[in-house]
């Protein structure tokens, strides 16, 4: 290690010593941080030292000091150190026709921020579809919330657009026919509220999030096959997508079947092969009926004593449909 990079890390040994335990910097050290400062100006410096020592990590924290005189020193001598870093970088990469030396001389001062330019994104239909609306005259007279819920309404009709021209309606027909049936929509929204604004938006928030979630209910609103005064009293099943209709519909029958009393007898065949109930098996019973003397039983068992008696036996004849407990 040469003379000069040992000197070097000494201050920045010394001038790390100078900052608090969390890290910050500040207090009564200002002299004694103005006098490593100045040792570190005078001291002679390259790219290597820089590189090998990194002392402007160190220097930088104490741009942030509360004496302005050490704020200002730090400043200005990482400013004259990256001018060096820049231009021995520049050099290197020049003369040996690699960018190693540049990429060094960035990394050296942290503080230094780069920015680099940021490649446009293509945006999505969806994402075109939601871009600002501009303003347009019909809703001029319309108070602030009134016409931005008109422009939502706009937006979320805008996303039938792609599939709507492919189906063969004009775009210019459909331009003017999404902007009526936005208008449409939020008038019969501040009916449908009379002017209270918690109902309103309550409604208007549900209306967007269905109309967006349900593509055909939105194609239907704008083809005119529901009307906007229909489309605001549809219950949230009514705005459901078929989907999600469907898969309500199957739980509500499944509750339903549920609660038949005769749901064993019903289901006798999905319970016996879930069982594994086969052949010879399904006519043996441990029971025989009293009423018509059939074997042809099944049995359940519940705890309905304390836990320290028997379950109770419950017995169903598939006979008769005799019903008794043992």
């Amino acid at each position: 290690m040469s003379t000069s990079i040992r000197a070097v890390k000494d201050l920045k040994d010394s001038l790390s010593k100078e900052m608090n335990g969390d890290g910050s910097v500040g207090g009564d050290n200002s002299e004694r941080c103005t006098d490593i400062l100045g040792q570190l100006d005078s001291s002679p410096m390259t790219l290597q030292i820089l590189t090998e020592t990194l002392v402007g990590t160190v220097v930088s924290k104490f741009k942030k000091h509360s004496d302005p005189s050490v704020a200002a020193k730090a400043k200005a001598l990482v400013k004259k150190w990256k001018q060096l870093a820049t231009q021995s970088g520049l050099g290197a990469s020049t003369s040996s026709g690699t960018s190693s030396s540049s990429s060094a001389a960035k990394k050296l001062l942290p503080a230094v921020k780069r920015r680099q330019p940021q490649q446009a994104k293509k945006p999505t239909p969806a994402a075109a579809a939601a871009a600002p609306v501009e303003d347009i005259a019909e809703w001029d007279h319309l108070p602030p919330l009134r016409k931005n819920t008109a422009k939502k309404f706009h937006q979320t009709f805008q996303l039938s657009s792609e599939s709507l021209v492919k189906g063969g309606i004009h775009a210019d027909a459909l331009k003017s026919l999404t902007c009526s049936r936005a208008t449409e929509v939020e008038s019969s929204c501040h009916e449908f509220a009379r002017g209270v604004k918690v109902a309103f938006l309550t409604k208007v928030r549900s209306l967007t999030f269905n109309l967006k979630k349900n593509e055909s209910l939105r194609e239907n609103v704008l083809l005119g096959a529901t009307s906007s005064e229909t489309l605001v009293k549809m219950t949230t099943a009514e705005l459901a997508t078929n989907d999600k209709q469907e898969e309500r519909d199957k739980l509500v029958l499944k509750l339903k079947d549920s609660r038949r009393l005769d749901w064993e007898q019903a289901n006798e065949d999905k319970i016996n092969e879930m069982c594994g109930i086969k052949g010879e098996l399904l006519s043996a019973s441990l029971f025989t009926c009293g009423r018509c003397k059939s074997i042809k039983t099944t049995s359940t068992q519940k705890q309905t004593r304390s836990a320290d008696e028997p379950m109770t036996v419950f017995v169903l004849c598939l006979n008769c449909g005799n019903r008794w407990k043992c």
